[in-house]
């Protein structure tokens, strides 16, 4: 009986373990995303589609390294007839004050001169 006990015992320890190593993401609001392209967007035309480029930074502005980093983008038209685009950037480090450079790029039907605001949510591992 006292054996039983103990068996239990280790499954739930083993239990927990695992749980804890399987759900340590976070979503991570100390690093910031931001553009300031999307004002003055200009698409450069190949026929019948429009490609756009712009650049965000990715600013930790935090005392802290983390590690693991997922950004995801998603960019919504305020124009008619453009579509929703989407980008995710994995950054495998950022330490303390680091800034960086992510370049997306899309393309769109031609002369629909595109708008767009932008949303952005960022993981990473707990410091």
């Amino acid at each position: 009986m006292i054996k039983n006990r103990y068996w239990i015992l280790v499954m739930v320890a083993a239990f927990l373990l695992a749980a804890g190593c399987i759900s340590s993401r976070i979503t991570n609001t100390a690093i910031t995303v931001t553009t300031d392209e999307l004002d003055n967007f200009v698409p450069v035309n190949t026929g019948s589609f429009d490609f756009y480029t712009t650049d965000f930074q990715v600013e930790n502005p935090t005392n802290m390294t983390f590690e693991n980093i997922e950004v995801q983008i998603r960019m919504m038209p305020i124009t008619a007839y453009c579509h929703s685009q989407s980008a995710t950037f994995d950054i495998p480090s950022m330490t303390p004050h680091q800034k960086l450079r992510e370049t997306f790029s899309f393309s769109e039907f031609a002369d629909l001169d595109c708008a767009y605001n932008f949303s952005s949510s960022v993981t990473s591992d707990q410091p």
